[in-house]
Order: C-alpha cells, then sequence, then structure tokens
C-alpha cells in the first residue's frame, strides 16, 4: 500500500510527528534555568553560561540549509533517528561536565552536537506537513512548529523546580537525552510523504486557500538565491527577529531591576511569553489561511514594534510587563508559524527543506541579540537603547513585509 493510500485518512498524525520533533528541540531549546547552577557551581559569569545558548541556536540555524539538501537524500525518517542519536550523544557529553568543568566542553557537547541534532530534526518538520496540506498549509505547519514554542513553557519549570533540585545538573542532562532521543526516534515513523506529489495533484499544485494566495514559483535553492524576492524575506525575517530574540535574554532581568519584582514573579511574564509564542501560532496559521500570510505578518509585526518602542516608557509595573510579554509572544509566534508557509508559497514545495534553511539563516544571525542586549545594558546601564534598536529593527521588517505585499502583488 503506497503512503498516499495508507496516511490519506489520517494525514494528521504527520502533524503530531512534526510537533513531536519541534517539541524536543524546544525542549534542549530551554537553557535558561541552567545559568544560575552553572554560577553557582562553577563560578561561571552570565555571559559564560549563556554562551552554550548562544552557540546552539547559531549551529541549529546553520544545520538548518544542508539538513534540507540531506533530507532529500536520506530520507526524513533516516534523518531524524540520526538526530536522535546525536541529541543522547550531546546531553550525555554534557552531563560530564562534572569531569571537564570548562566551557568550551559545553560549546562542543551541547552547542555544536545538540545544535547539530536540533538542526536536523526541526528541518524535518514543515516539508512533510506542508505537502500534505495545500488546502491548509498555515494552520499545519504553525500546528506543528507550536511545539518549540510550547516547550519553554512546560518544560523550564520542570527543570527548574523538579529535575535540577532533585537530579542536580548532571542527572538533568542524562534525563532530557533519554526523552529527547527517545520521542525524536519515535517521531520518525510518524513523518513520510505522499508519494510523486500525488496528495499535491489532488488538491492542485499551484493552488493554496485562502484569499488569492498563490505559489509563485517551484525553485531549487540556486534560483531562488538569485532573486530579489529571496533577500527582501530573509532581511525582513532577520529584522522583526531580532528583538524577540533580545527580549528572550532581558526579560527576566528587566522584571527584577526596573520593576523590581522578586525572582519567582519576574518569571512569570516569560512564562506567558512562551505559552502565547506556542499556543498562538496555530491561529497565526488559521488566520493566514483566511485572510493572507502577508497581510498578517504586517499587521503583528507593527503592533510588534509598537510596542518594544514603548516598552522602556510605559511597561513599568507588572500588569503592563505581563501584557507586554503577551503580545511580542504573538510576534515571535507569527515569525516562527509564518516564515515556512511564506517560503513555500513564494519558492515551492519541492525544496522546501533547503530553501526554507536558508531563510531561516537570519534567525541564527538574529542570535546575537542576546549577547547584543547584554552588552548595550552592561554599556549603558539601561535596557532603553536596546528596545529602541529592537523596535526600529522590527519596523523596518514590517516595512520590508509591506513592500513586497505592493511589489509582488500578493496577500
Amino acid at each position: 500500500m503506497s503512503n498516499d493510500k495508507l496516511w490519506l485518512g489520517s494525514r494528521w498524525s504527520v502533524v503530531l510527528g512534526g510537533f513531536l520533533l519541534a517539541l524536543m528541540g524546544g525542549f534542549s531549546y530551554s537553557w535558561g534555568v541552567f545559568v544560575e547552577p552553572l554560577n553557582r557551581t562553577f563560578g561561571w559569569s552570565k555571559t559564560t553560561s549563556t554562551l552554550p545558548l548562544s552557540v546552539f541556536m547559531l549551529v541549529f540555524a546553520i544545520i538548518m540549509i544542508p539538513a534540507g539538501r540531506w533530507q532529500e537524500k536520506l530520507g526524513f525518517k533516516r534523518q531524524i533517528k540520526i538526530a536522535a542519536v546525536l541529541f543522547l550523544l550531546a546531553y550525555l557529553m554534557s552531563s560530564m561536565l562534572v569531569y571537564f568543568p570548562f566551557k568550551w566542553w559545553l560549546l562542543l557537547s551541547y552547542g555544536l552536537i545538540g545544535g547539530t541534532a536540533c538542526g536536523l530534526s526541526y528541518s524535518c518538520v514543515a516539508p512533510p506537513i506542508r505537502r500534505w496540506f495545500p488546502d491548509h498549509p498555515g494552520l499545519a505547519v504553525s500546528l506543528g512548529v507550536m511545539g518549540f514554542g510550547l516547550a519553554s513553557f512546560f518544560f523550564a519549570p520542570f527543570k527548574a523546580h523538579i529535575a535540577i533540585p532533585m537530579l542536580g545538573i548532571q542527572g538533568t542532562f542524562i534525563l532530557i537525552g533519554v526523552v529527547t532521543a527517545i520521542v525524536t526516534y519515535l517521531a520518525s515513523y510518524l513523518v513520510v510523504l505522499p508519494s510523486d506529489d500525488w496528495f499535491l495533484h489532488l488538491f492542485g499544485t499551484m493552488h493554496l486557500s485562502g484569499g488569492d494566495s498563490m505559489i509563485l514559483a517551484d525553485d531549487t535553492p540556486g534560483e531562488m538565491l538569485r532573486k530579489k524576492l529571496f533577500w527582501f524575506t530573509w532581511l525582513s525575517f532577520l529584522m522583526v527577529v531580532y528583538g524577540s530574540l533580545l527580549i528572550i535574554g532581558i526579560l527576566p532581568s528587566y522584571a527584577e531591576t526596573v520593576v523590581h519584582l522578586s525572582s519567582a514573579s519576574a518569571a512569570i511574564p516569560l512564562s506567558f511569553f512562551a505559552l502565547f509564542n506556542g499556543a498562538s501560532r496555530p491561529v497565526m496559521g488559521w488566520l493566514s489561511d483566511r485572510i493572507g500570510t502577508l497581510r498578517l505578518m504586517s499587521m503583528v509585526f507593527l503592533m510588534q514594534s509598537l510596542v518594544f518602542m514603548l516598552f522602556p516608557y510605559y511597561v513599568l509595573t507588572y500588569t503592563t510587563l505581563v501584557i507586554a510579554a503577551v503580545l511580542l509572544g504573538l510576534g515571535i509566534a507569527a515569525s516562527l508559524a509564518l516564515y515556512p508557509v511564506l517560503t513555500s508559497e513564494f519558492f515551492g514545495v519541492r525544496h522546501l527543506g533547503i530553501n526554507y534553511g536558508l531563510v531561516f539563516s537570519a534567525y541564527g544571525l538574529g542570535a546575537v541579540a542576546i549577547q547584543a542586549g547584554a552588552y548595550l545594558h552592561d554599556l549603558t546601564g539601561s535596557y532603553t537603547p536596546a528596545l529602541l534598536i529592537a523596535g526600529m529593527m522590527s519596523l523596518i521588517g514590517t516595512s520590508i513585509v509591506l513592500y513586497i505585499r505592493m511589489r509582488y502583488k500578493v496577500s
């Protein structure tokens, strides 16, 4: 029986597989809970303790590019299984930090090997889902990638309040490695493709539901890179995601030093940010199918820009901080849920893995925002410059999205 007949009645299982892959990537991504324990145990500075996350994010984004090519040669199932093995290796090595108490050990284990595993697995989320759902692309893809955003909301408190106190840093790394490897390995059996694009042809290869959205082309990576549209898309992604990554790094500190919250209370706004980052992605996808991807992005990114620019002047209480965290959570949800869909609309689905990997490289460059926010605060003693820069960059990204809408006549 072909994949098409086998999966025609249960194609949402592919979405579940993608969700589990994204969830495990997010499980690894929620690094912040290790910062203070590493500071206490090894006497590291916050800059040193957060460096493994920056390396993880950078490697993750870089690997997304060749991973899209590899999945076409290896197949999704085999690539995901390789990622599962690398996740296990990364965390078992990280657990040996007590024997190798050097920052370079974590940069190698968690940063390089873990980031590679995450890039390999996450690159397998959007392409198969998008191929099975030409009729509901936004909703289906956003449900898959939702796992990455929700992971921090659920797993960060588990790590901080249960795993680390009970098992210590070493035991927590081992637990994460085993769970991540098992779930990733099992998810590989849910991620399949319709053979020979049969399912796409059933609906019409070029049609997308929702307004007048149409796939503009079916480009190879080389063809895509030669188009101005790619560079406009890439630059807009870089501009709007910069502030989202910056706020992840500074939100708890801002809550403590500016709003004067306790450490426990300061973690709550970030939890709201993580919750809305994850849970609102399907809403963003559903809306994009109905009003158009670019139209929705321009509205959400404009809102995000205004929040950043007003942040240092009006976000001075617990209530306003939570509201701002929720709105900014919607902003990053739109970015990470809709750019895969936008890439498929602009450049097709046949090479979506590597094409979206190239677009996603903007996210890797945006990772410098975490370090940049801390540096600007150390330099000026204020969060205002970093927040205003984030707002201006987000506004530039919004302007580029609006320009794409007008220039290419797409919604």
